[in-house]
């Protein structure tokens, strides 16, 4: 690699860890306090950078946002798609390991939709996903049913396996993360019985 390459090549770097650290700490800033109480200098406060380079990197608060979403959008998909998932406690723990990482932050986005107008492509983003998965991960079961049933059971798997369903076990019922995923296995193993497709 010959000098310049190398220099680039060093420079390249230096800016995604730049811009991995600003999406960090909006994360951080979002773990403590609302969207609209901190301001650019604060996230680049937090990342130990400039508030000029915040706005070179990703032009506004909402820029940032944008970029955290898509850092989830990526980490979200390795997980639930990392490992094939054969039984509905397969699938329940490849979601319940993530909502252990992500859980806490996406109830916190959530809460915050109605008032910051820019979650809303980040969590119509989320949505979407979330709907991709289910797809994927139930299809063996949904293709067994069509038309409104099929619909029908759709829904109810988007209801069972959604992060707020998980938050109502894990944080406010203060079950511990393997009994959250027994009962949300539970519930969804009855609800495919319904169908005679377990």
């Amino acid at each position: 690699m010959s000098p310049r390459v190398y220099r680039q090549s060093a420079r390249a770097n230096a800016v995604q860890d730049t811009e991995r650290q600003i999406v960090d700490a909006l994360i951080a800033l979002l773990e403590e306090r609302w969207f609209d109480e901190f301001t650019l200098d604060d996230i680049a406060a937090a990342a130990g950078t400039t508030r000029q380079t915040v706005i070179r990197r990703f032009g506004s608060k909402a820029g940032v946002l944008s970029a955290m979403a898509a850092q989830m959008d990526v980490s979200i998909r390795a997980q639930r798609w990392s490992t094939p998932a054969e039984s509905v406690a397969d699938i329940v723990a490849l979601l319940t390991d993530d909502y252990e990482r992500t859980g806490d932050i996406l109830v916190r986005t959530l809460g915050q939709e109605a008032r910051i107008p820019e979650f809303a492509a980040v969590l119509d983003r989320g949505r979407k996903g979330h709907r991709e998965w289910i797809e994927d991960m139930f299809r063996a079961w949904l293709d067994k049913l069509d038309g409104q049933s099929r619909a029908d059971r759709f829904a109810q798997l988007l209801a069972q396996t959604d992060v707020w369903t998980w938050h109502l076990l894990r944080r406010a019922q203060e079950h511990s993360a393997a009994e959250t995923r027994r009962l949300m296995t539970q519930a969804i193993e009855r609800l495919l019985r319904e169908d005679g497709t377990n």
